[in-house]
C-alpha cells in the first residue's frame, strides 16, 4: 500500500477523514515541535506555539487548497505563530538564549547498539550542537532549521519567510560556517 501525499491527506481531512489528520500529525509532530523548541528555547512556549499551529490547521481544514507543498504551508503557519509570539511578548532577543538542556536533538545513531564511550561522545556532540545553534542569529537559525528539520527547499524557505532564494542560501551557508567554527572551538577548548 502506497502512502498518500501530505497534500492528499489534508484534502481528505478537509472532507472529514479524521484518520488523515492522524497520519499528518504523526508525520510532522516531532520536527514541528523541535522547530519551535530550538527557536524559542522554552518548552512551555514551544508547546503553546506547537498546539496553536495544530489548532489553526484544524480550523483551516475545510478551506485548504493545494497551492504549495503541505510542509511549506504548515511551516508558514508555524513561522507566523513564532513571529506573532515575539511581537506579542516583545522578546526578540530571546532568539539567542538557549540554556535548556531538555532540547532533544534527533538521534544520530541507535544508542542501544553503541558502546558507553560512543554514547558519551554522541551526547557531547548533541550538547555542543545545541549550544552552537543557540548562538546563531535568528534569521540564520530559522533558515538552517527549516532546511534541516523541516526538509524544505531553498525556494520553499524563501517563500515562507518572504525573502529571496539567494538570501536564504547565504543564511544557511553562514549558519553552517558559524556552526563549524563554534563546534571546532568547543572541541579545541575541551581537549585542553
Amino acid at each position: 500500500m502506497t502512502e498518500l501525499a501530505d497534500e492528499q491527506l489534508m484534502l481528505s481531512y478537509g472532507q472529514g477523514d479524521v484518520q488523515a489528520f492522524s497520519q499528518l500529525y504523526l508525520r510532522h509532530k516531532n520536527s514541528l515541535y523541535r522547530y519551535f523548541l530550538r527557536q524559542c528555547a522554552s518548552p512551555q512556549v514551544a508547546e503553546e506555539l506547537y498546539q496553536e499551529v495544530w489548532n489553526k490547521l484544524i480550523k483551516a481544514r475545510s478551506k485548504y487548497q493545494v497551492s504549495a507543498k503541505f510542509t511549506t504551508w504548515l511551516y508558514r503557519i508555524a513561522h507566523n505563530e513564532l513571529i506573532d509570539h515575539y511581537r506579542r511578548t516583545a522578546t526578540q532577543n530571546k532568539w539567542l538564549e538557549s540554556d535548556n538542556q531538555d532540547i532533544e536533538i534527533a538521534e544520530v545513531a541507535d544508542h542501544n547498539n553503541q558502546s558507553d564511550s560512543k554514547k558519551f561522545e554522541l551526547e557531547q556532540q548533541a550538547t555542543q550542537l545545541k549550544a552552537c545553534l543557540a548562538q546563531l542569529p535568528r534569521e540564520q537559525k530559522e533558515a538552517f532549521l527549516l532546511k534541516h528539520e523541516a526538509d524544505l527547499t531553498l525556494k520553499e524557505i524563501a517563500e515562507l519567510v518572504v525573502e529571496t532564494t539567494e538570501n536564504i542560501k547565504s543564511r544557511i551557508r553562514y549558519a553552517v560556517a558559524k556552526l563549524k567554527q563554534c563546534i571546532k572551538y568547543k572541541l579545541e577548548t575541551n581537549d585542553e
